[in-house]
């Protein structure tokens, strides 16, 4: 390559050797670096590993003549500039040389009078090709990085695209869940303000209870609104810190066994682990509650909820919510973590906000961990989250004490898994929707309602009188003792969190 501190570099072949020593001679006294060689093969194997600018080469040789030279020489360096030396009868050759990549050509005898010019003109033209061909290169990333930049708006663009459209089918769908409970209360109470409307005073009892519940629900969902609004601005405040988890699952365990009993509903805790998570304690309560809550409000009569702690992946630990509830399809589980999307559960009579989850799942990202769900249609699901042991929780004896992840002949070969949710929207924090598929906790129940539970559905406005405080729950069906035995030998845990449900 020649720069300004550099002579140009001139590769002369010549078969005539006493021809080719004089000319390299006669361009040195004029400033150039020259080469000379009587061959176009031993011109070409120098050409390769040193760059020159100029090759000046007579047309016919023996062996590889000047075209031959000027074509091989041209593929090894495309900005070489080659100047042909040849006799006058040959000058037809010499124009079928420039055809196939000469610059010039120069007739035989020469002076050096002749030949400088064509040498300055052969320099300025290889410092053109060099310079259009650093230009086009420079063109071509320059288009390379405005189609990435396009690529990048064009995915931006459609993100926008699909957030503005999430956004809107969000404030639609969070209008008419506001709406709901707020109608409840205005029409409630429009029917102890009316006198047209004449009610005694146990009905008064059960209007005020039901705007009493609408008005939780209402404020459990603006409150699972606002916490999720944060986590997505990423303006919610976690501390993640070393605990324990023995006093959350007592904690857990001592405020779900009434609700459980109250569906006749077996709740199986595991013996006190001893190990920690890296958490923040009272969102993993929250976590916690919502799928507890989820696996009492969406079991069947008489079934079973089981909490599993497992050893994970390498450094962390699981805990699994198993129930014996109607299980989830593949389709449902493709659908899991949508905001306000219950699956089908909004006419089962079991009260949910539709983000509770969406919330647990956005809760446990948070906390550096992760959540999934394996489920088995007609047997159950197993919601688990895995987190990050807590410090030096990895060489505690107790640890290794706990059973691995694992997989079961229970499971089945119809088992699916997946790494993103629940097809269940629920109430996190909100203990009253634990119970509202039993129908318990109603004024025209059996019993006081239990602490914090109250009846869950919503009235229909106009007909007070005789109104029950909650849906009549579906005819249950008896199960033949052989299904009711089988299903039964499936815990515990009949449907475990396996290794394959979770996402690589």
């Amino acid at each position: 390559m020649t720069t300004a501190s550099m002579r140009p570099r001139i590769l002369i072949v010549d078969d005539e050797a006493a021809h080719m020593q004089a000319l390299c001679a006669t361009l040195r006294n004029h400033d150039f670096d020259t080469t000379g060689f009587v061959s176009g093969t031993a011109a070409l194997e120098a050409l390769r590993p040193a760059g020159f600018d100029v090759l000046l080469t007579d047309l016919m040789m023996p062996g590889m003549d000047g075209i031959a030279l000027v074509q091989a020489a041209r593929a090894v360096d495309p900005d070489l500039a080659c100047i042909v030396m040849t006799g006058e009868g040959t000058i037809a050759s010499a124009v079928r040389a420039m055809k196939v990549g000469a610059l010039d050509y120069i007739i035989k005898p020469f002076k050096v009078s002749t030949i400088m010019p064509v040498l300055g003109r052969a320099l300025e033209t290889r410092a053109l090709r060099m310079a259009n061909a650093a230009l086009e290169q420079r063109l071509r990333e320059h288009a390379a990085e405005l189609h990435a930049v396009n690529q990048d708006l064009d995915q931006a663009r459609r993100a926008a695209e699909r957030a503005n459209e999430e956004k809107t089918a969000f404030l639609s769908n969070m209008s008419h869940e506001l709406r709901t409970p707020l109608n409840a209360i205005i029409g409630f109470a429009q029917i102890l303000a009316s006198d047209k409307f004449p009610a005694s005073p146990p009905e008064k009892k059960v209007f005020s209870q039901h705007i009493l519940q609408s008005g939780k629900h209402l404020l459990t969902l603006i409150n699972e609104i606002l916490d999720l609004a944060k986590i997505e601005a990423g303006s919610m405040s976690l501390t993640l810190e070393t605990m324990p988890l023995t006093v959350l699952l007592q904690e857990c365990q001592s405020m779900f066994e009434p609700l459980a009993a109250c569906r006749g509903i077996t709740l199986r805790f595991p013996a006190p682990p001893g190990v920690t998570v890296q958490a923040d304690s009272t969102r993993l309560k929250q976590v916690m509650i919502n799928l507890l809550s989820n696996a009492i409000k969406y079991n069947r009569e008489g079934g079973t909820v089981v909490l599993d702690c497992l050893a994970g992946a390498p450094g962390r630990l699981r805990l699994a919510v198993h129930d014996s509830g109607t299980g989830l399809d593949l389709e449902q589980q493709q659908s899991l973590f949508q905001p306000f999307n219950r699956l089908g559960q909004e006419a089962s009579g079991a009260e949910g906000t539709g983000i509770g989850l969406v919330l647990t799942k956005r809760l446990v990202e948070a906390m550096q961990g992760e959540i999934g769900v394996s489920s088995v249609p007609g047997v159950g699901s197993t919601f688990w989250i895995e987190l990050p042991l807590g410090l030096g929780a990895a060489a505690d004896k107790r640890f290794a004490l706990l059973p691995p992840v694992a997989g079961s002949a229970g499971a089945g070969a119809n088992s699916s898994g997946v790494n993103t949710g629940s097809g269940y929207g629920s109430n996190v924090g909100n203990l009253s929707s634990s119970s509202s598929a039993s129908g318990t906790g109603s004024p025209h129940g059996s019993g006081a309602p239990q602490p914090g539970v109250d009846s869950d559905s919503h009235p229909t406005i106009g007909h007070p009188a005789g109104r029950q405080s909650a849906l009549p729950e579906p005819p249950r069906q008896e199960e033949p003792p052989q299904q009711a035995a089988q299903q039964e030998a499936h815990y515990p845990p009949y449907l475990p969190a396996t290794a394959a449900s979770r996402s690589s």
